[in-house]
């Protein structure tokens, strides 16, 4: 993917030659960051409806599993499919389709009749959701230079846990206030006004005629030295994102069992997007200072650290809350710092799909972590003991990015 940075630098060196790159680049960046935080509001919306939708269909909160299984499921295809199309039909016309498809699902969630529509409904936002986040951080990153890449994807990532944030606010008051359905209409009505911007605002990037795009295929992603770190990263995102969005989804019915009342459940998911959201700001520096894999690992092992604080320590209530943003902070930066990662990691051809598999692994972790949490609370298990076995997989995050850090200092290049 040609870079607007570079193209303009190239035209001249006359003021109004670079700052017209400039403003493009912003324009990017700014219309990437507004698609993932929308894409983070309506990916853990599912899971602070979900106490509320269970007490009025008369269900346990168990019987939402097949939901989040779907959001998670959906957004692997998204996150597969992403570099392909976008090698074809450009990254705005994988965004625009992105945001059209999560925001039409949304709306039409609104008006699930039962639980089997609703995790068909959750399956085809999920698509659109996957399918976004790839193409835009690439894009947003193809715009500045090399040096400021690693910063940008970080910066448009965040946008996962701002999204998130916002939601868990104003969701429990909307819930509240107009019912569940509000939620997912107000995520339906959000991506139809980003639309113009997604279409007029980036650019135009397609394939000459004629010309088979070249790279991008999962293959590259194995070559010339890449295989092992392509593993461990994959490993890191597996396991770190298996405890993420297990928290993410089952912490609003997990904090019941902490003393919340069911309004105020949605803050579980508030406090953890706003401690990601101050872990992906200090994540921009302190990876400049010391490299984002030596972060990574620092931060997976405080958030098992902070889960394991919430597991077995007597907490109160806010004591749990300073934790629970803990343990955003620490874990959510993780989920960022992979795409990062992912960025500086693969030539440009080969990004968009190295950005979609790396989280295609995750989020099939993902899949696999709100079910296990669904099956411990089936089972009867104490939401404590459930919090706690989180730990495991975000230790093994943690030894997989050490090892990565390790072989990026004995081969930089």
């Amino acid at each position: 993917m040609n870079s607007v940075y570079q193209a303009g630098v190239a035209a001249g060196d006359a003021p109004a030659a670079r700052q017209e790159p400039a403003r493009i680049a912003w324009r990017v960046v700014i219309i990437s960051l507004l698609t993932i935080f929308l894409d983070g509001f309506d990916t853990t919306s599912i899971g602070f409806v979900a106490p509320t939708l269970a007490r009025q269909w008369g269900l346990v909160p168990a019987a939402f599993t097949p939901a989040f299984v779907g959001t998670s499921l959906g957004a692997v295809i998204g996150y597969m499919i992403s570099g392909p199309l976008a090698r074809r039909f450009g990254g705005r016309g994988v965004i625009f389709a992105s945001v059209l498809v999560f925001g039409l699902g949304s709306l039409l969630t609104a008006f699930a009749p039962n639980l089997p529509m609703l995790a068909l409904l959750r399956l085809l936002t999920g698509i659109g959701l996957g399918a976004a986040l790839p193409a835009a951080v690439a894009l947003a990153a193809a715009q500045c230079p090399d040096r400021h890449r690693e910063m940008i994807a970080v910066a448009v990532t965040s946008g996962i846990g701002l999204g998130s944030t916002f939601g868990g606010v104003v969701g429990g008051r909307m819930i509240a206030a107009y019912g569940w359905e509000s939620v997912f209409i107000l995520g339906g009505v959000l991506p139809a006004l980003l639309l113009p911007l997604v279409w007029w605002g980036l650019p135009a990037e397609r394939p000459a005629p004629g010309r088979a795009p070249e790279g991008g295929t999962i293959g590259s992603l194995f070559i010339a030295g890449l295989a092992l770190r392509t593993t461990l990263l994959w490993s890191f995102s597996f396991m770190l994102f298996l405890a993420v969005y297990a928290l993410y989804f089952w912490l609003p019915t997990l904090l019941l069992d902490f003393g919340f009342k069911p309004q105020e459940t949605p803050l579980g998911t508030a406090f953890l997007g706003m401690g990601g959201l101050a872990g992906a700001l200090l994540l921009i520096p302190l990876s400049a200072r010391f490299g984002a894999a030596r972060v990574l690992v620092a931060s997976s092992v405080l958030g098992a650290l902070a889960i394991a604080c919430i597991g077995v320590a007597a907490l109160d209530r806010q004591q749990v809350i300073i934790t629970i943003v803990v343990t955003g902070a620490a874990l959510l930066a993780g989920t960022v710092g992979q795409s990062a990662l992912a960025v500086t990691l693969y030539p440009g051809p080969a990004r968009t799909t190295g950005i979609g598999c790396a989280a295609a692994l995750g989020r099939i972790g993902s899949i696999l972590g709100p079910a296990a949490g669904g099956l411990l609370l089936s089972l009867g298990k104490p939401a404590r003991e459930i919090v706690l076995t989180a730990c495991i997989p975000v230790l093994i995050a943690a030894f997989a990015m050490l090892l990565l850090a390790y072989v990026q200092q004995r081969n930089p290049s």
